[in-house]
């Protein structure tokens, strides 16, 4: 225990932005094009991540492997229990080797 008073609350709205930067970071895609919902999963976090994925190798190993470390990630930084992250693929994300003329 604390031996200052008080408490601290983590708005939804930053759970969220904590969701979405680290669900960005491990899915290789813009945080802006991603989607993030929370919801309650028996007591604990639920993620609902939509988006697409980096391109390149098994997506669907790649989704599996991101939604495990995305669950742990920010379970770790925000100090809540995640019960599931679900995501939700909808593109693929390339990488642009400048512009051609």
């Amino acid at each position: 225990m604390s031996a200052v008073p008080g408490r601290v609350e983590i708005t939804a709205r930053a759970l969220t932005a904590l969701a979405r930067a680290v669900a960005a970071e491990r899915l290789g895609a813009p945080a802006k094009r991603l989607r993030v919902g929370l919801e309650d999963h028996d007591g604990a976090l639920a993620l609902e991540v939509t988006g697409p994925i980096a391109a390149g190798g098994d997506i669907v190993s790649a989704a599996t492997t991101a939604a495990d470390t995305i669950r742990s990630r920010v379970g770790d930084l925000s100090g809540r229990r995640v019960g599931r992250t679900h995501i939700e693929l909808t593109g693929i994300v390339r990488e642009h080797e400048g512009r051609v003329r």
